[in-house]
């Protein structure tokens, strides 16, 4: 199975080349969305030579990013990495795992067993259940942490998602995807389709350096849009 890693990056000069360096070499490929940075994130990440390919994204917001990377890589499988060093590559192996036993996504989860956060604030863990909780009500799904970005995916099944085309030149502010919202999309389009989800245990570290590119309040409210939205349009 060819894996392709797909990890979206802005302003992350200081922590693309660790990341990349902890991605196992077997990996098929690794691609770095960068996502109109004002630092050297798009040089520095060409510069390691584990990575295969480096795009300047064409729009903005991370669902943007993923999906310019979904449509540029070729694997079977393919996983999001966060560039901070928040999700873990050394958890691959989990997810693939997952995958090889049948299902069609796999979803990290920092709150089953063997899961945790090192950054997840009380607030922002709150929201986080009341969007758990609301998805589980209307895909009939048990699902534990629906806004974690940490996901693999089979090729058939990204496919029919229809996500390959959220990157569209000239586009200067965020639309319907091309957020944060994508990790909640993503979860709820699949369970649309009947997508064999699995959760795997997954524990968030700290960002490495930097700041946070996520805005609690109003990425909130567009995973709460997306998972009504998908449910009923």
């Amino acid at each position: 199975m060819k894996i392709s890693v797909i990890i979206p990056a802005r302003n992350e000069a200081k922590n693309i080349y660790n990341v990349i360096e902890q991605i196992d070499p077997s990996v098929f490929e690794i691609i770095v969305i960068d996502g109109n940075s004002i630092d050297s994130t798009f040089d520095v990440a060409k510069s390691h030579p584990k990575c295969t390919k480096v795009f300047k994204q064409r729009s903005v917001g991370k669902g943007a990013a993923l999906s310019r990377g979904f449509m540029e890589s070729s694997g079977d499988l393919v996983i999001t990495l966060d560039a901070d060093g928040s999700t873990d590559p050394a958890e691959i192996p989990f997810f693939v795992r997952a995958i090889n036993e049948g299902a069609d996504l796999a979803k990290g989860s920092r709150n089953i067993f063997g899961g945790g956060s090192d950054d997840l604030t009380p607030f922002r863990n709150l929201g986080n259940l009341f969007l758990t909780t609301l998805a589980n009500w209307l895909y009939g799904t048990k699902w534990t942490d629906i806004a974690y970005g940490y996901i693999a995916i089979r090729r058939d099944l990204l496919n029919k998602l229809n996500l390959s085309n959220l990157d569209k030149e000239n586009v200067e502010k965020i639309t319907y995807g091309s957020g944060f919202e994508i990790e909640s999309l993503i979860c709820c389009r699949s369970a649309k389709l009947g997508a064999n989800i699995k959760e795997v245990p997954s524990h968030e570290r700290s960002r490495w350096s930097g700041s946070s590119n996520l805005k609690a309040i109003p990425d909130g409210f567009r995973a709460l849009f997306s998972i009504v939205k998908e449910k009923f349009y």
